[in-house]
């Protein structure tokens, strides 16, 4: 499998001494090409930071154990040429100058990337419901994020780096984005990546998906397999933590009076049969398991 974006051990810490915080903490994970993948967390769990080193806006820290960044086979840090147009990034609080309407940076952009699309421009102007002459400054927020979406999809990057995109969008912008990413993402060898606490998003339109907390990896995988894999999983009594953990890979333990509930993230019948032999159970139907959905998988991985 060929990997588009690969983070490999890596740390970046803000501040010194007692003051010093870890922000990512040897996280390691891989984008592979022509997928949509998405990078989630809780405030404060290190997407931005990760994704800032994949557009070089930050570097790891230094020392021979701060891992390596790779875009496209490159270290971002080295600021090529050719990477820069090969890589379109939305930040979370990108501005454009106040004065500057669609044509004037659609104008800019095009002597910086030679895939530029007008053709794109233009489409996406009318589908966000834009006027190509109207300054930045007097476009609403929602469409001051749609000006940013067009400049970067219009780019025709290989590699698509997203962090909270949809941030102010209304409900059908927000849907006519999610399109267009689905619209890039069917096109030979293009990656996106794709930062949102917005996770109905995610789940529509996502591969694969990596889960941060405390600047580490919990959670990575392709999300279908994920939400097959993890289950919640209710059981009479009080268990052993011990026995439970031996069977399976727990995300939570919680014992109440009621009985015990473990959320996991290996699942088998195979693996529930053998835990209620182990606690002498009886047969199967002693336990109550239940999927979860992306919402439900990422509040049990932060908790």
């Amino acid at each position: 499998m060929t990997y588009t974006i690969e983070l490999n051990n890596v740390t970046r810490s803000f501040g010194f001494g007692a003051d010093r915080t870890v922000a990512v903490d040897q996280l390691s994970f891989a984008v592979p090409q022509g997928s949509v993948y998405g990078l989630l967390g809780a405030n404060g769990a290190g997407k931005t930071t990760a994704i800032r080193m994949m557009v070089s806006h930050l570097l790891p820290d230094s020392g021979p154990d701060s891992g390596e960044v790779r875009v496209l086979g490159e270290n971002p840090a080295d600021q090529s040429e050719n990477l820069r147009r090969r890589v379109a990034y939305i930040s979370e609080n990108m501005q454009l100058p106040q004065w500057m309407t669609l044509a004037d940076a659609a104008t800019f952009c095009r002597r910086q990337y030679p895939a530029w699309n007008d053709t794109l421009v233009g489409r996406l102007e009318q589908r966000f419901r834009l006027e190509g002459k109207k300054p930045y400054s007097d476009y609403s927020k929602g469409q001051r994020r749609a000006m940013c979406i067009i400049l970067a999809f219009a780019q025709n990057a290989e590699v698509l780096i997203l962090d909270e995109p949809a941030s102010g969008l209304d409900t059908l912008a927000r849907h006519d984005f999610l399109e267009e990413i689905l619209a890039v993402a069917c096109e030979e060898n293009r990656t996106v990546l794709f930062s949102s606490h917005i996770l109905g998003d995610i789940e529509r339109i996502v591969d694969r998906v990596a889960i941060l907390g405390r600047g580490r990896l919990i959670v990575e995988g392709e999300l279908d397999s994920l939400k097959e894999n993890v289950r919640r999983i209710r059981l009479p009594g009080r268990l052993p933590d011990a026995v439970t953990q031996d069977v399976f890979k727990t995300l939570q333990t919680r014992q109440s009076d009621k009985g015990t509930e473990l959320v996991v993230t290996d699942f088998s019948e195979a693996k529930l049969e053998q835990l209620c032999r182990l606690l002498n159970l009886g047969d199967v139907t002693q336990a109550d398991v239940e999927g979860l959905n992306l919402e439900e998988l990422f509040v049990e991985t932060v908790k």
